[in-house]
């Protein structure tokens, strides 16, 4: 745990050298959403709008997490990170681990952010159970950042996956309902958003929205996360050691 508070502590100390970053990550959320939530406000249901900027906010934590967490380890090869570490006790996934606790801090300084200029542009104030979106986004940030420490396994071994990265993304938003319910869907791709962690935090917190407590997706979700976290430290062990293997810690 030393090292994960050491960890956590390098990624806060970046933030706080780079202010202007914090500024941006407060504005291009809103700039991307924005526009997605400005034609839903065309049929004048505020319900409709809430759903969709909850469900694009979600979405957004997909991405911070996947580029954060998993990606994340090609900057830390790049900075010399890994190879630094691979000289002490600490584990890969202490790394891991305190991205993914940075990442759920950023994100929710983004949706605050997000919520807050949506609430002053087009009036989106989303209501309704507190304790449900508590419960959904806590459990969301344990299954999202999950998948995306399975990612930065595939990252360590291949040194490039930014495409995947990016197509899936975009796939996993379409599939999980970020803008309307995966029941519209066609039933192939209900398939694939049966399988997907973010199919069920959208669909928890636009529950919460009607003031229930998703108990279900909540538990599904908390469930997933750490399944994909015991899968994912298995697998970054089984990369960390062929890295070790090869002397490729420093290599990109």
């Amino acid at each position: 745990m030393r090292a994960v508070g050491a960890l956590l502590r390098k990624e806060l100390l970046q933030h706080r050298a780079y202010p202007l970053d914090m500024v941006s990550l407060a504005l291009s959320p809103f700039l991307i959403i924005a526009p997605f939530v400005l034609v839903a406000g065309v049929y004048g249901d505020r319900h409709l709008l809430a759903s969709v900027a909850v469900g694009l906010v979600l979405w957004y934590w997909l991405s911070m997490y996947l580029w954060g967490v998993g990606f994340g380890v090609r900057d830390e090869i790049q900075q010399g990170v890994l190879e630094a570490l691979a000289a002490t006790p600490a584990r890969l996934w202490a790394m891991l681990a305190a991205k993914a606790l940075d990442g759920a801090l950023v994100n929710l300084y983004v949706t605050i952010a997000t919520l807050a200029l949506l609430r002053i542009v087009a009036g989106v104030a989303p209501s309704g159970s507190a304790a449900g979106f508590a419960l959904v986004f806590g459990a969301a940030g344990l299954a999202l950042s999950g998948f995306s420490a399975l990612y930065a396994a595939l990252v360590l071994v291949t040194r490039q996956a930014a495409t995947l990265g990016s197509i899936s993304q975009q796939v996993m938003g379409i599939a999980s309902g970020m803008t309307a319910p995966t029941s519209v869907l066609p039933r192939a791709v209900r398939y694939l958003s049966a399988l997907l962690p973010l199919t069920y935090a959208i669909r928890g917190a636009r529950l919460a929205l009607r003031g229930v407590v998703p108990w279900a997706d909540v538990s599904l979700l908390a469930g997933l996360g750490a399944g994909l976290w015991l899968l994912s430290g298995a697998l970054l062990a089984r990369a960390e050691r062929a890295v070790r293997r090869t002397g490729s810690w420093g290599e990109y």
